[in-house]
This record gives C-alpha cells, sequence and structure tokens, in this order.
C-alpha cells in the first residue's frame, strides 16, 4: 500500500525550509542505506540531487539519479528510492495547486515525471546556492517563477527550419570558437538576418546562448566529477580558467570552486 504524504511531509530529515504562497522549499537529509517504501506526495514537486546518490523506483523508471539532475514528480505520482553509501541531500520545491490554479500557471507544471541533466536549469541552480546561503523567499520566487515559464515549450516557425540546427551545432561543439560566418555557411542563412532571427526567437544573441550551454555543461561536471576548475574550463570551451571563472559569476554569485564545495557540504 502507497502512503499518501500531505503538503511539506517528506522521508528523511528536514534541514530547513522556506516557505512561499506559491510553493515550499526545503532541504532533506538521507542516510546511507535509506530505504523509502513506495509512497505519493498530493502536489507536485521537483526534486534536485544535491549530494550523494539513489535509486529511482517506480511502473515508469528505474534508474539511478546523479547529482545535480533534477527530477519532476506530478502529484500522485507512486515511487520508491533506496539511497547507498555515504546518503544523500536534496533539494525540494513543493508547488501549491491552488495559488498556481489561481494564476492560471498550474497548466505550466508538466504532468509526467520527467529527469533532467545536471545544469539543465540556470535559475535552478541560481536557487540552490541562494537557499544554501540563507537567501530571501523573494528572490527565490523569481527563480521558480523563472522555471515554470520555461516549460511552456517555444513555438519555432516553420520559416526557420534552420533553428533546430543551429542550436544543435551550439550545444554540441563547445570547444569550438564558431564565426557567425561559419555559423551562416552550415545552415545556409545569411550571417546578418541569421543574428537578429536567431535573437529574436531565443531572447538571447548567439554568443550568449553559447555561453549559457558551456555553464550549462559546467554545472553537470561541477557536480558529476573532480576535474580540476581549469580543466573544466577548457573541456567547456573557455580560452582559459580566469575566463571561465568571471563567466561563471555573471550567472552565479559565486565562484566554480566555491559552488562545488557548498554542493559537497564542504
Amino acid at each position: 500500500m502507497s502512503i499518501s504524504l500531505t503538503t511539506g511531509k517528506y522521508f528523511g530529515t528536514e534541514e530547513k525550509k522556506v516557505e512561499s504562497p506559491l510553493f515550499r522549499i526545503n532541504m532533506t537529509n538521507y542516510q546511507s542505506y535509506s530505504t523509502i517504501e513506495q509512497h505519493y506526495h498530493q502536489n507536485s514537486y521537483l526534486s534536485m540531487l544535491v549530494r550523494g546518490t539513489y535509486l529511482e523506483n517506480s511502473s515508469d523508471m528505474n534508474r539511478r539519479i546523479a547529482p545535480g539532475e533534477v527530477i519532476l514528480r506530478p502529484s500522485g505520482y507512486n515511487h520508491a528510492n533506496s539511497f547507498p553509501a555515504p546518503g544523500g541531500s536534496c533539494m525540494n520545491i513543493e508547488f501549491h495547486q491552488d495559488a498556481l490554479k489561481s494564476l492560471d500557471i498550474a497548466a505550466y507544471i508538466p504532468e509526467k515525471t520527467k529527469v533532467y541533466p545536471a545544469g539543465a536549469f540556470t535559475d535552478l541552480y541560481k536557487l540552490l546556492y541562494l537557499f544554501i546561503n540563507d537567501g530571501d523567499a523573494c528572490n527565490a520566487q523569481e527563480h521558480v517563477i523563472n522555471w515554470i515559464s520555461s516549460m511552456k515549450p517555444p513555438v519555432v516557425a516553420l520559416r526557420l527550419p534552420w533553428l533546430a540546427k543551429l542550436r544543435q551545432i551550439l550545444e554540441d561543439e563547445l570547444e569550438t570558437q564558431h564565426s557567425l560566418e561559419q555559423l551562416s555557411g552550415r545552415v545556409f542563412v545569411h550571417p546578418v538576418y541569421l543574428a537578429r532571427a536567431f535573437r529574436e526567437k531565443e531572447g538571447l544573441t548567439i554568443g550568449e546562448y553559447r555561453l549559457k550551454m558551456r555553464l550549462k555543461k559546467s554545472v553537470r561536471l561541477l557536480f558529476e566529477t573532480d576535474l580540476p576548475i581549469s580543466e573544466i574550463a577548457y573541456t567547456t570551451g573557455f580560452t582559459d580558467p580566469a575566463h571561465f571563472i568571471k563567466s561563471f559569476r555573471l550567472y552565479y554569485p559565486v565562484s566554480p570552486f566555491r559552488f562545488r564545495s557548498l554542493t559537497r557540504g564542504k
């Protein structure tokens, strides 16, 4: 029989929490070899694994969740978990359904369980840093709202069939310093039109989008590996570690080294 958990109820030990009319954020800690039986939450919520690892078992999936990954669990989703040594910690963002409906944004929350890779959402990692450092709920709400708004799928006009290919190039070839002319040649679009149309559709310049993808990968590497900061910098296409650190601080109010230390509890 599956256990039903009401608002604010979690297995594990709650370390801290922040309340908002739209959501509730908390950090839960789990001991080594903890086993959590079948249960479901009455509210939809996001859970980011900050430290450790665990197994997610349900009718939809049976997989290992890695540090930095985020899982969306919709209301009523039945699952069980098990934490090997050394246990783990999760940051949970639980949505208040009535409040979301009143603002007409409940439909933005996906209805199916999904696991997102580490680094997928800049706002969630900003929120993690803010939460660890006792940030206020107002700033937290801005980051959560930004995440909610990102769930509405973008509509790409049929007259821009090259846009998906260009995004894929920028995401797959982070180490390459593409010029606008090189990119336009690969998607067969005039460089001036390419730059203008990309910004109108994405809300970012091509350079800003490339930087976002590089930082997204760097967050994943900070969570998943012990690579030196300098190696992460070169792996993600930065010219040198100083450039990487400066760029990282533009997105996150902290250095990459400090971010890694905080998320690992050091």
